[in-house]
């Protein structure tokens, strides 16, 4: 926004205040006040102006280099100099807005990707260390004696002449509670892995319980301890009780299932010790004895708690951290309102073993993350339980919950039935496939345990392993069922590679590895055009997966779709080249239904959809997944006889030029697959008629498969642009689909780029020849709102790519951002096709028809349970809009017939309405003209006096 100059001066002023308090040297505010005028100025800064001042006061620090506390050889740091926490405080920012904010500012600052970087590490942080209190709080009162208010309220004298009334600090609840978070969070910034991995800060934080429980047992502190935690000996508020030889371990009532209490009991022995070590190694812990006994005792714990806290300070300052003590001060804070509100005159703790505490602003959580992408299937409803920003951290344990549910208990071996299913092939695979897993086993192992250690890889491994076993029993008992003979899949190496990686990938989802995918395909070195076809198989296995891991293969699916896929080194193009027709249109791989002309003969389309199985969109087997491409040709001889190519309806032209669609009557069955009574359309000259419907595309295998899918998402995507841009004529959207389905066909602009690349300059194109009025800067800002976009997309398009020249000299590939790609390359290729549609009256043009996504085209069914299976009612155009609801086990049977009775119903239910021509209506309920006549002379009289 832009301020006057009085406003200016007021801002300039409250800038020089955070400055002073910051202790900010005058290089550091001029930058920020230089930063914050020029975005101000390009820009509109929603929110108060504040918030961005404290924003531009961050990023001018990070050039800023200052001298470190830490004796290293470094003697300089840059942007480590300024306090995180007491910045959100004086510019009155919240942690929500301070993430939102900082990452809008780096768009617009053009900031680099380093810094973003940055900026959502530390979000991460904030997210896993937020949800790690929570845990923290119930954990400590299951152990030890809650905190009260009395005991946080107790502080020290400041004044430091007064040495002679100085008094230790008291070990009592509150600061066990203070101290056992202290230490959690200085042993969590030894390792990054502990502050972006939730499941590996739990396990951190149970070591430390475990440890402080240790001492306080030793120590026989039966006022810290609670009396009622089941771990305690039976004897131990018994006068006669004696130390046993071993402390009892805290662990295994903490964790919650054997997987994570194998990583944490791991973490206890090895990892705990190490970092334990280094701190008494360092004096800021002093200890007993090598097992850590002895930090509670005396005098001790009042140094111990003082030298942790100083080495945190320390630590903060010099890599500019978000101080995560703010969660005690968070919790003393509302322990001391709900003490002053005396809701219902009970001692009141913000914190009830169990439940999730609210940390408000300015303390609050991470804002939440993008939803699922925009695909065919329409944007996504809320997640599973998402009841804060931090859903997706929080659930973090349940999905490896989940996960052992799935694996049910099975060992890393092949099931009896499975052992049976390759028995009965010609020839046994189960020495393929194990061959296969330990050479992929290996790999795995050898670079997931350079940054996670090789017991964790190991253990990873063994569950994606009985995971896999698990996956392809399912897909291959359902493949058995569809066809006899499945040897031509059970034969497939690549099959059980790519379903392997698949395992792979869903275990380190739900651990919440730090490899994010691409990773694992690049370490297997599996083709990502490959690996997507076990996904949608996987999905499809009618196992019980959660809604959050299809959400993430489908994630996957889409970005090997719209930008993997297409990689210079990618086998797709080896796939076009061998199939000898080049790369297909969508008409070509479109299944029925999924055509979209114009309006009217769309509509004509939609109503001869037979209802009968023959005519839905089934997902593919796993062999057509792994089918090579077929040449026309061939096709055309292999299901020549099929029954399901058998032409369903006749288009026809009638006198007026309109076209129809009659419905052909199945001899063999004896019935119409469908009445039409569309209304006649006249096919505009721009555009190609309708094609007579088929059962198969005319492009089939696994190419067309992927094909299918790349234009089905891009039609989606396209349509939701047009729409935020005001685009809805369907002649102009085709012309658009047109050239963007030319530039994927015809050209290589597709090669090593994104799929809403070309999507974007393709609508900017058109809408430059057609004469409308439309930005680039609409487009992407329109962009932008879509759940799948990212920056990278717009500002780093390949320009020119890299090339040897004759001395030997490797030229690096150079980028640039969409509008210059735009200008100097897409122009350049496109712009000889794309003028021919700047006259709408030129009758030789054919423009390709578009995908139909305002419609779930592919309802499969489900199976509920047994025999039950359930699929989206198509409603007919006009109907009763009775809604009837059923409700297993507890509805009666009279509901059921109900909606039977509905679905098998489709005439129109409601009241007769008056008509013209009265010649087919019972004589008894004839309406009569005399009376009618009689009944206007009457108001006419009225009317007239």
């Amino acid at each position: 926004m832009v301020h006057s100059e009085e406003a200016e001066e007021q801002l300039h002023k409250k800038l020089l205040e955070i400055s002073n308090k910051l202790n900010l040297d005058q290089k550091t505010t001029k930058a920020t006040w230089e930063n914050f005028y020029k975005i101000n100025k390009n820009f509109v800064l929603e929110g108060d102006p504040l918030h961005w001042i404290g924003c531009a006061i961050y990023v001018a620090s990070q050039t800023v280099e200052t001298p470190t506390s830490l004796s290293t050889s470094a003697s300089t740091v840059k942007s480590h100099g300024i306090n995180i926490t007491s910045l959100l405080r004086h510019s009155n920012l919240s942690f929500v807005q301070f993430f939102s904010n900082m990452l809008k500012w780096a768009d617009m600052a053009r900031m680099p990707e380093e810094f973003t970087n940055k900026i959502i590490s530390m979000k991460n942080t904030f997210g896993v260390s937020h949800n790690t209190f929570k845990e923290y709080y119930p954990l400590f009162c299951r152990m030890f004696v809650p905190p009260s208010i009395q005991e946080f309220e107790q502080k020290q004298p400041r004044n430091r002449k007064q040495n002679f009334c100085y008094k230790p600090v008291q070990c009592n609840s509150s600061k066990i509670f203070e101290f056992t978070w202290n230490l959690f969070i200085m042993l969590k910034m030894e390792n990054s892995q502990y502050s972006t991995d939730l499941v590996k800060s739990y396990h951190l934080l149970h070591c430390c319980l475990d440890l402080v429980f240790k001492n306080a047992f030793l120590a026989e502190r039966r006022d810290l301890i609670n009396p009622n935690f089941e771990c305690l000996p039976p004897d131990w508020n018994s006068p006669l009780f004696r130390l046993p030889e071993e402390v009892p371990c805290t662990i295994p009532f903490m964790c919650k299932c054997s997987t994570t209490l194998t990583d944490a009991m791991h973490m206890k022995t090895y990892t705990m010790k190490s970092l334990m070590s280094t701190l008494v190694k360092i004096k800021v812990l002093q200890v007993e004895s090598s097992d850590f006994a002895g930090l509670l005792n005396g005098d001790v714990f009042d140094m111990n708690f003082k030298n942790l806290t100083n080495a945190y300070e320390s630590h903060l300052m010099n890599k500019g951290c978000i101080d995560e003590r703010i969660f005690l001060a968070e919790y003393r804070r509302q322990l001391i309102e709900q003490q002053n509100l005396n809701i219902l005159n009970i001692k009141a703790s913000p914190y009830v073993a169990g439940e999730n505490p609210s940390m408000d602003s300015p303390r609050a959580v991470a804002p939440r993350g993008s939803d699922s992408a925009l695909i065919n299937r329409g944007f996504s409803g809320p997640r599973e339980g998402d009841t804060s920003p931090l859903s997706t951290d929080r659930i973090t344990t349940q999905r490896i919950t989940r996960l052992h549910n799935l694996i049910n208990n099975r060992s890393p071996a092949p099931s009896e039935t499975l052992m049976q299913l390759f028995e009965s092939c010609d020839t046994d695979p189960l020495p393929k496939i194990q061959n296969i897993l330990k050479t992929m086993g290996d790999t795995f192992i050898n670079a997931y345990s350079q940054m996670c250690g090789e017991d964790e890889a190991r253990n990873r491994l063994q569950i994606a392993t009985t995971l896999f076993y698990k996956f392809i029993e399912v897909i291959l008992k359902n493949e058995q069922s569809i066809r006899k003979d499945i040897s031509g899949l059970v034969e497939k190496d690549l099959f059980y590679q790519c379903m392997f990686t698949c395992s792979l990938q869903v275990i380190l989802f739900s651990y919440g590895s730090p490899y994010e995918f691409p990773w694992i395909l690049d370490i297997l070195d599996v083709q990502p055009i490959h690996f997507v076809k076990v996904i949608e198989l996987i999905v499809r296995s009618k196992e019980p997966l959660s809604r959050e891991l299809i959400q993430h293969l489908n994630r996957i699916e889409e970005t090997v779709i719209e930008s993997l896929a297409w990689r210079s080194e990618s086998q797709l193009w080896d796939a076009v080249t061998a199939s000898g027709q080049g790369v297909p249109k969508f008409e070509d791989t479109a299944l029925p239904g999924h055509l979209m002309y114009n309006e009217k003969s769309n509509k004509a389309a939609q109503n001869s959809e037979s209802p009968n199985n023959s005519m839905q969109s089934p997902s593919p087997s796993a062999t057509d997944c792994f089918q090579s491409p077929i040449n026309s040709k061939a096709s055309r001889e292999l299901f020549s006889s099929d029954l399901m190519q058998k032409t369903t309806h006749i288009l026809i032209q009638d006198k007026d030029g309109g076209n129809k669609l009659i419905p052909v009557v199945d001899s063999e069955k004896n019935s119409v697959q469908n009445s039409v009574n569309s209304e006649t359309a006249k096919t505009p000259s721009a555009t190609s008629s309708p094609a007579t419907p088929s059962a198969v595309p005319r492009r089939t295998g696994s190419l067309s498969i992927i094909f299918r899918k790349f234009y089905n998402l891009a039609g989606v995507r396209m349509e939701h642009l047009c729409s935020k841009l005001s685009l809805a004529d369907t002649e102009l959207k085709q012309k658009i689909w047109t050239v963007f389905e030319d530039s994927i066909r015809n050209s290589d602009l597709i090669k090593d780029r994104h799929l809403d690349q070309l999507l974007m300059c393709a609508i900017y194109m058109i809408c430059r020849i057609t004469k409308i009025s439309v930005k680039f800067q609409d487009i992407m800002k329109f962009y932008r709102e879509q759940p799948q976009c990212s920056s990278k997309v717009y500002r780093s398009v390949l320009f020119k790519r890299a090339y040897v020249q004759e001395d030997g000299t490797v030229v690096p590939e150079v980028r640039n951002d969409l509008i210059n790609f735009y200008n100097s390359v897409y122009v350049d290729v496109m712009q000889k096709f794309a003028v021919k549609f700047r006259n709408s009256s030129q009758n030789n043009l054919l423009l390709s028809p578009l995908p139909a996504i305002k419609r779930d085209l592919v309802s499969a069914s489900i199976q509920v349970v047994g025999n039950v299976f359930v699929k989206p009612l198509e409603s007919p155009s006009t109907g009763s809009g009775q809604c009837v609801n059923y409700f297993f086990s507890r509805s009666p049977s009279k509901d059921l017939k109900d909606i039977n009775r509905l679905v098998n119903n489709t005439r129109v239910t409601g009241k007769r309405l008056l008509v013209d021509c009265d010649s087919d209506i019972p004589a008894n309920k004839r309406i009569s003209n005399r009376k009618l006549q009689s009944l206007v002379e009457e108001r006419r009289s009225q009317n007239s006096e």
